[in-house]
């Protein structure tokens, strides 16, 4: 099942040499793996500060860990995004919002607040459906100063059960690459409107096709579906240590690295059932809210992130939904910036926190959560340059680095299907 381009080229190499011999792809794993990843390889949750007293530096996760290339991680790493050791109690409601003075903004902790009296009152369906694109940014160097770029484009659409006997359903498909703003556009055309493009992230270089990819079983740019029963997901929680040992082959030279490994291995004696009843446990979800040991280890940063992804991906209750807004309430350096847009255009509320890429690339960024006004429903999750660096250098101050559009999050009753 493992389709991909004729052409392979350094980046798949690179892939190859991550994942020797890889059994068929599940493109669920595959989807729950980039989110792992970014936490447990790229390694944004590693825990360390740098002198200034910034939070520690954060590294990009690959383009080229998507369904056409990542065959054989499986749900394992998945489980590796879920779930580190912190206890916790859900208090019976949480403090109430505090009213704002007239002349005064909403604060951070009063929009997040009133984000939780809104979860809340949410109804639980046989569903958690999310909707969502995502794509990363890449500088291209070239005369003129070269241009930045959307790397491999991908849409989701994502039905989680709440109960263990029926089955999750992923619909998923590739768009490509393409050029962030009008005037990349119009700075690639004037280098010949290449369809194939040499990028750098950290310390290896990439190729981009701007053409969508072949999906798993489809053809490039087609909607594709994947079906993962009960039985299927008791299958994917096998394989610690072999995941163990990519990582390590992977990030041989990163001084965390068996501490990385111990957190996978320890996540791994958790089923997936295990996780969404985890999600759901009013004294126990923020192992899954703050996977490396609670909020602040890692930096503001970071934690918006976790708070992003447990926030649209886990199959949690209105209740725990209620006390992770709170919960992210109370992170220090997180601050109102007012009314912002996404990467539709949407408008909607903005918190951000900064932080910085890792490797020394010097890229300093706003993480932005963007919530829909009234509703307090998330609309996206967006890294914005603040100051460019290393490879980035050539980027914009606003310009985005990684965006993930969210165009529904929510339960549902109805038969997983697509559109």
């Amino acid at each position: 099942m493992n389709r991909m381009n004729d052409e392979m080229d350094e980046e798949m190499t690179m892939v190859r040499s991550l994942l020797p011999d890889p059994p068929p792809p599940s493109a669920r794993a595959t989807a729950e793996a980039l989110a792992a990843l970014e936490a447990d390889i790229a390694g944004r949750d590693t825990g360390r500060r740098v002198r200034t007293g910034r939070t520690a530096p954060v590294r990009r996760v690959l383009p080229s860990l998507r369904p056409t290339a990542l065959g054989g991680l499986t749900g394992l790493v998945a489980a590796g995004a879920a779930a580190a050791v912190a206890v916790a109690t859900l208090g019976g409601g949480g403090d109430p919002v505090a009213p704002e003075a007239a002349d005064q903004p909403p604060t951070a902790r009063s929009i997040l607040l009133a984000a939780a009296e809104q979860a809340v009152k949410e109804s639980p369906g046989r569903y958690w459906r999310f909707q969502r694109e995502n794509a990363q940014a890449y500088r291209v160097q070239g005369k003129g100063g070269g241009y930045t770029v959307l790397g491999s484009v991908t849409q989701w659409d994502d039905w989680r059960a709440r109960s263990a006997s029926d089955a999750d359903v992923l619909y998923t498909r590739s768009l490509g690459s393409r050029p962030l703003t009008p005037a990349d556009a119009a700075a690639w055309k004037k280098a010949g409107a290449p369809g194939s493009l040499r990028v750098r992230s950290n310390d290896l270089w990439l190729t981009l096709t701007m053409a969508p990819e072949r999906g798993i079983g489809g053809r490039p740019g087609e909607w594709t579906s994947e079906r993962t029963r009960p039985a299927d997901r008791k299958k994917l929680v096998d394989q610690a240590e072999e995941i163990c040992a990519r990582i390590k082959k992977y990030s041989a030279s990163e001084p965390d690295v068996d501490e990385r490994c111990e957190a996978v291995r320890k996540k791994s004696r958790m089923t997936l059932e295990g996780q969404r009843a985890l999600a759901n446990d009013p004294a126990r979800f923020k192992e899954l809210l703050f996977p490396r040991g609670g909020p602040g280890r890692t930096g503001a940063a970071d934690d918006l992130m976790f708070g992003f992804d447990f926030l649209t991906r886990q199959p949690a209750s209105p209740a725990v939904r209620a006390a992770a807004f709170r919960e992210l309430a109370e992170i220090k350096g997180v601050r109102s910036i007012g009314t912002v847009k996404d990467g539709e255009g949407r408008t909607g509320i903005g918190l951000a926190a900064r932080g910085e890429m890792r490797h020394d690339t010097g890229t300093v960024y706003d993480y932005q959560l963007i919530l829909e006004p009234k509703t307090y429903r998330i609309l996206a999750g967006q890294k914005l340059v603040v100051k460019a660096g290393g490879g980035d250098t050539g980027m914009r101050p606003g310009d985005v680095l990684h965006q993930e559009i969210v165009r529904g999050a929510g339960w549902t009753n109805e038969k997983p299907h697509h559109p």
